[in-house]
């Protein structure tokens, strides 16, 4: 079932691991750096970073495993929409390498999404829903099927198509709560579900730190948790 989603989901065209639909300000840079490990050991950090031009933000994302796979793509986002109303919709398109071993391939990624920003009672918060597609040229990368299955699970994947949904609560000025729906389905590997939550505190000027605990619905994984930094200036 959830197979077929993901082929549903591809006729449309997707990016990862981006903030949200909403462009950064001009001249305005955000950075966070976060690690997740699991229970067996398994690990997985990544850098992401943004810059805000006058119609187009940039992004950066680096990432790397613990196996030793690592990728790195650059990105541009776009508005689609015209800056009215609650709903902010982006296209954003990136091109990097993914390498494993001593192989290195070259990989193309897209992302759609859309969000909203919303008050209620407990305070201001926002929802986004993104969907994600990578896909690496060239001859593939050497196997991944070795070590467990949660092992394989943090590796670096060459083609994959993924759909996030967050919502997001800032019940104080130095306090978020963030909880994330991470769908994935390698090709190399089998379609994963997990639920990722966090607290981002405020801890001294731009600086914030997140800490959390990802849960695993569905595939191969185990739970892990998650701790990051994010710096806005």
């Amino acid at each position: 079932m959830m197979r077929s989603l993901f082929v549903l989901l591809l006729c449309l065209t997707p990016l990862a691991a981006a903030a949200g639909p909403w462009p950064r300000e001009p001249g305005q840079t955000f950075l966070s750096l976060s690690v997740e490990r699991d229970v067996e050991g398994n690990r997985y950090a990544s850098l992401y970073g943004e810059y805000g031009l006058a119609v187009t933000t940039l992004g950066l994302e680096v990432g790397r495993s613990g196996q030793g796979d690592l990728s790195a793509v650059v990105w541009a986002q776009r508005s689609l929409d015209d800056g009215q109303g609650p709903h902010r919709v982006s296209l954003s398109a990136g091109a990097g390498v993914v390498r494993r071993q001593d192989r290195t391939l070259p990989v193309a990624q897209g992302t759609l999404a859309w969000g909203r920003g919303f008050e209620g009672p407990a305070g201001g918060g926002w929802m986004t829903a993104q969907l994600t597609a990578r896909a690496a040229g060239g001859p593939d990368l050497p196997d991944a099927t070795g070590g467990t299955a949660a092992a394989r699970a943090f590796r670096i994947a060459e083609t994959t198509l993924k759909a996030d949904l967050t919502l997001g609560l800032r019940p104080t000025d130095r306090l978020m709560v963030v909880n994330s729906l991470w769908l994935e389905d390698r090709r190399e590997a089998e379609a994963t579900a997990k639920l990722a939550s966090s607290l981002v505190f405020a801890v001294h000027g731009p600086v914030q730190l997140e800490l959390g605990l990802v849960q695993p619905l569905h595939g191969p994984a185990e739970r892990a948790v998650r701790i990051g930094s994010w710096l806005a200036f």
